[in-house]
């Protein structure tokens, strides 16, 4: 039976991992992929994970500070020359030692209830972040997924104006052949050469709307453009009828969508904040107490005094103290304070019905955009057969010379657009019927975490 070291299988299991790691990186991403690695890997996301992070430690505080706050304090003195005997209670010019401990605490019992609506916004606020994480990964994922629909357009575009330039070519040859023969004229080679010449451009141009494509989604991903980004190029597209009315999408949307949540309750955050102010013109009432005790010895003659441990009993004290404050004049700082924070509250509600405007802007013009493409799409592939059909007509009619190489390029321009219209119409059907899908309650990122708001 063989035997392997430890070091031998230590080396084997990292191969093993790094060849898996190899692989798995090699795989084409999907769209979701793609969106996936934009969302874990986006700066925006970060930061808006932090500042979630930081509202969670702001409600804590709040919350903390409606307990007592205690404090204990040690202090420590030497006298050189003259000072007061704490025994005596008269003056002496010899050098003295005394230290104190003692501990404080303060409770506030009434404070126009500044604590309780400083919790509250805080519990908002923390909720809040939440869904502006989520907004902000959906934004993400948005961002992405259009950027890979550009990148798909491009490759189509890419290949179709490629066959355009292939198809020409052999046009070319046989123009040329046909020219030779006298049965095409000079004009018609030149005309061919320059159609040829406009695809040859037109190549080039989308190859480099493709690069530049591509560079935009990797920047988006934050992937290193440095790496190939290599994704799938065959999205598949359902064109199915939406079974869910516009009516019921924009109501799931204004009830539930992540913008209109965040928007509300940044509403009550404020509305919390108007009441903490509104606290300031109320009288406050703590509670404070304190413990504390005293040692003192005379330097010179240590035996005259009690000893530490009895002076520490002897010298214990303790209060317990009711403070009241009433607010009278403050120049205007607590109506000024007040009235501005009435005014941020007003905003925060103009805010509101204005996103839940564009909200419901947004589902419709996705659902109207749907239907839209999805019909375009079925016109387009007719449309596409129509010109396809056209140009072998024509084409085959310019070889027996009963058409100019003129109506055969426009012919050819016409087969061009049916199809860029028709791949152009197809992809942005994919983001609409995601960006409905996405109103409806759905993810845009499968797997993906979410808000609680969702039923």
């Amino acid at each position: 039976m063989l035997k392997y070291s430890k070091r031998t299988i230590f080396i084997y299991l990292v191969l093993n991992f790094l060849t898996l790691r190899l692989a798995a990186q090699s795989l084409p991403m999907t769209m979701d992929d793609c969106m996936a690695y934009a969302v874990e890997h986006s700066t925006l996301v970060g930061k808006r994970a932090n500042a979630l992070d930081n509202a969670r430690h702001e409600y804590n505080s709040s919350v903390a500070s409606l307990f007592p706050s205690i404090s204990a304090n040690v202090a420590g003195a030497s006298n050189f020359g003259r000072s007061i005997d704490p025994e005596t209670n008269s003056y002496t010019n010899v050098s003295t030692f005394s230290n104190s401990y003692g501990i404080t605490g303060s409770m506030p019992l009434f404070a126009g209830l500044q604590g309780v609506n400083t919790v509250r916004a805080a519990k908002v606020a923390r909720e809040r972040g939440a869904h502006e994480l989520q907004i902000t990964r959906d934004e993400v994922a948005m961002q992405t997924m259009k950027a890979y629909i550009d990148v798909l357009y491009y490759i189509g575009t890419t290949e179709i104006a490629a066959q355009q330039l292939e198809d020409s070519r052999l046009l070319l040859k046989e123009v040329e052949k046909l020219y030779e023969i006298g049965r095409k004229s000079a004009a018609d080679v030149a005309e061919v050469k320059s159609q040829e010449a406009n695809y040859d451009y037109l190549l080039i141009e989308q190859q480099n709307n493709l690069t530049l494509a591509k560079i935009r989604l990797r920047e988006l991903m934050n992937y290193p453009q440095d790496e190939e980004l290599v994704i799938v190029e065959d999205i598949k597209a359902e064109f199915v009828n939406m079974l869910t009315p516009i009516d019921e999408v924009v109501e799931y949307a204004l009830n539930y969508n992540d913008k209109i949540v965040s928007a509300e309750l940044n509403t009550s955050y404020y509305r919390h904040n108007y009441n903490r102010v509104r606290g300031n013109f109320y009288p406050s009432l703590y509670l404070y107490g304190g413990y504390n005790t005293s040692y003192f010895v005379n330097m010179e003659n240590q035996a005259a005094y009690d000893s530490f441990l009895n002076q520490f009993r002897n010298n214990i004290g303790s209060y317990v103290q009711l403070g009241l404050s009433i607010p009278i004049f403050s120049g205007l700082n607590r109506r000024t304070s007040s009235k501005m924070a009435r005014n941020a509250w007003r905003d925060a509600e103009l805010d509101y019905a204005e996103v839940r405007n564009a909200v419901e802007s947004e589902v419709t013009q996705s659902y109207q955009q749907m239907k839209a493409y999805a019909k375009q799409y079925v016109l387009g592939q007719k449309k596409l057969e129509a010109a396809q059909l056209a140009y072998e007509g024509i084409s085959a009619k310019f070889e027996k010379g009963l058409v100019t190489a003129i109506d055969l390029q426009t012919a050819s321009t016409t087969l061009l657009q049916a199809k860029s219209d028709c791949l152009r119409s197809r992809l942005q059907y994919i983001i609409e019927y995601r960006m409905v899908e996405y109103y409806k309650g759905g993810m845009l990122v499968n797997g993906q975490q979410t808000t609680d708001n969702r039923p």
